[in-house]
């Protein structure tokens, strides 16, 4: 069980069972899943089932909803303990080694095409940079730097990873 201890604390990855969903994982690299983050009411989650990504209010994070995986196997009996461990094992590792990359990016582009909707811009694909910049978000004022956030491709300004804002009145 150290696995996911270490994914916890090493790799800002929370693992859990939530009751209806199933194993799901809260990515604490993403923008609006800070503990420090300082607006928005919601956190966003992959479902493991079918890798396909939600959010919920904060509010309902926590228990009896989610369940953090230590604590939901240590209730089950022996036999479906050993066989969750393996199946959140199985999760965590596919989410870690294929996963996580393609979260993100579904993310960033989700709400940055929200931002030009907003501004009655096309949606626009996104992308990775060469070169390194960074700046500050004109929008919301946080750093934006691309060797961790993406572009983008209409007019190559750094996307920021907190509102989505590109160019300042849109592409």
């Amino acid at each position: 069980m150290e696995i996911f201890h270490e994914s916890n604390r090493e790799k800002f990855l929370w693992i859990g069972y939530h009751q209806t969903r199933g194993w799901v994982i809260l990515d604490r690299l993403l923008h609006p899943n800070k503990a420090n983050h300082k607006s928005g009411d919601n956190f966003y989650f992959v479902r493991c089932i079918d890798w396909t990504i939600y959010k919920e209010k904060k509010s309902n994070w926590g228990e009896p909803n989610y369940i953090f995986v230590i604590n939901y196997l240590e209730n089950l009996d022996n036999d479906k303990r050993k066989t969750s461990e393996e199946e959140g094992t199985k999760f965590l590792k596919e989410f870690l080694n294929k996963k996580r990359h393609d979260f993100h990016k579904k993310y960033i582009e989700t709400i940055h095409n929200n931002f030009l909707k907003q501004k009655g811009s096309k949606p626009s694909t996104i992308i990775k940079a060469i070169k390194r910049r960074e700046s500050v978000c004109w929008s919301c004022h946080d750093t934006v730097d691309n060797k961790y956030d993406f572009e983008c491709s209409a007019c190559g300004w750094i996307i920021c990873s907190n509102c989505g804002a590109c160019k300042q009145f849109g592409c």
